[in-house]
C-alpha cells in the first residue's frame, strides 16, 4: 500500500492550515506542519489542532518557506509527499486521487488555478520521497527529482487563493531575497564566461544608460529564453510561454530596480554572497539547514523580535563574514 504525507508550511495563516487538515485528514497517512508563526498565532494553531492527529514542528521564520523544505521533508515518514500551502486548496478529484493511492509514477505536476478558475501553471507538488535529488532552498527553485514528473488530469487541480496585491505590485521581501541569491549580474557573467553569445549581448545591454538598460535586459532575458524554449523543444504552448514571459519580465524589472537602488558597496557584498550560495549548491547547504539540529538550535535561540527577512539576512551575513554557518541565532 502506497503511503502519503501531507506537508504544509505555515506563517500566521492558521485558517488555511485547519481547512486543509479537515479536507485531507482521511486521505493521507500523516500530516506534518512546519510552523513559524508569531508566538500568539502558533499557540492558537496548536490548540486548534488538538482534535487531529498532526505532527507540528516549530521553526524560526526566514521570510519564505523554501529554506526549510529539507527540514520539513525530513520529518515525513511516507513514501509520497503532497506539498501544500495554507493559501492553496485541493479539488475533490485531487483529494480522491490521493486517497485511492493508485500512483503509477513517482512524481506529479498539478494544475494550479486562481479563484476564478483561470489557469496559472503546472507545478510539482506530489512526489516520491526517494526520487528527490536536490533541494536548493533558493526562491522559486523547484525540488529536483530523478524522474520527470507526469501531469495529472485537469480535474485534479489546486486553487490558489491570492492575497490582495500591494499598491506597487511588488513583494519587497522577495526582492530582498533575490538580491542575495540571484543578482542579474551573476547570470549575465555566467553566460559570458561560457562564451554564449547571449551573455555578451546582455552584458552590452546591461551597461547601457539607465533606465533603458533595465527594461531591455529584462525583455532580452525573459523573451529570449521563452523563444529559445519554444524553438528548441518544439513547444506548442507558445501563448502560455509568452504570458509567462510578460509576467517574469515585470518581475525581473522590479528585481533589477531594487538591486540598483542599493549602494554600490552593498551590491558588491550581495554579489559575493550570491556566488558563495551558488558554490555551495543553494541556500540550504550554505546555511546548513539540511541538518535538523541546526534548524532546531536556531529556533531555540530565536527571540521572535524581528521579521523573517531580517533573520534570513543576519544568517547570510554571519555565514559570509565568519566563513561558517551559525548554529545559534546571531544577535
Amino acid at each position: 500500500m502506497q503511503t502519503v504525507s501531507l506537508l504544509m508550511f505555515n506563517r500566521n495563516e492558521n485558517e488555511g492550515i485547519i481547512k486543509n487538515v479537515k479536507l485531507l485528514k482521511d486521505a493521507v497517512d500523516e500530516i506534518v506542519i512546519i510552523d513559524n508563526s508569531d508566538p500568539e498565532r502558533y499557540n492558537q494553531l496548536k490548540n486548534s489542532l488538538k482534535p487531529f492527529s498532526v505532527k507540528l514542528f516549530r521553526t524560526l521564520s526566514l521570510g519564505y518557506a523554501d529554506p526549510l523544505f529539507y527540514y520539513g521533508i525530513n520529518k515525513t515518514s511516507s513514501q509520497y509527499i503532497f506539498l501544500l500551502s495554507a493559501d492553496e486548496e485541493p479539488s475533490k478529484e485531487l483529494i480522491r486521487k490521493i486517497k485511492e493511492r493508485n500512483f503509477l509514477h513517482g512524481n506529479y505536476e498539478i494544475m494550479f488555478k486562481d479563484e476564478k478558475g483561470k489557469f496559472i501553471a503546472y507545478i510539482m507538488r506530489l512526489f516520491r520521497k526517494k526520487s528527490i535529488k536536490r533541494i536548493t532552498g533558493d526562491i522559486y527553485c523547484e525540488i529536483e527529482v530523478d524522474e520527470k514528473p507526469k501531469k495529472l488530469s485537469q480535474k485534479k487541480f489546486i486553487i490558489h487563493h491570492y492575497e490582495k496585491p500591494t499598491r506597487s505590485g511588488v513583494n519587497k521581501n522577495y526582492m530582498e531575497i533575490e538580491s542575495y541569491e540571484r543578482p542579474i549580474t551573476i547570470y549575465i557573467k555566467d553566460l559570458k564566461k561560457r562564451r554564449i553569445f547571449a551573455g555578451s549581448l546582455l552584458s552590452f545591454i546591461y551597461n547601457l544608460p539607465k533606465p533603458i538598460n533595465v527594461y531591455l535586459t529584462a525583455f532580452g532575458v525573459e523573451f529570449g529564453s521563452r523563444i529559445y524554449n519554444i524553438v528548441l523543444h518544439n513547444r506548442s504552448d507558445w501563448i502560455y510561454q509568452i504570458s509567462l514571459a510578460l509576467f517574469w519580465t515585470k518581475y525581473l524589472i522590479n528585481k533589477m530596480k531594487f538591486f540598483n537602488s542599493l549602494p554600490k558597496e552593498e551590491q558588491e557584498l550581495r554579489i559575493k554572497i550570491a556566488k558563495e550560495i551558488q558554490e555551495c549548491g543553494g541556500v540550504i547547504k550554505y546555511l546548513r539547514l539540511d541538518k535538523d539540529y541546526v534548524v532546531e538550535n536556531l529556533t531555540k535561540t530565536f527571540k521572535w523580535d524581528m521579521s523573517g527577512i531580517e533573520a534570513f539576512r543576519r544568517l547570510l551575513l554571519y555565514r559570509h563574514f565568519h566563513k561558517k554557518p551559525a548554529y545559534k541565532f546571531p544577535y
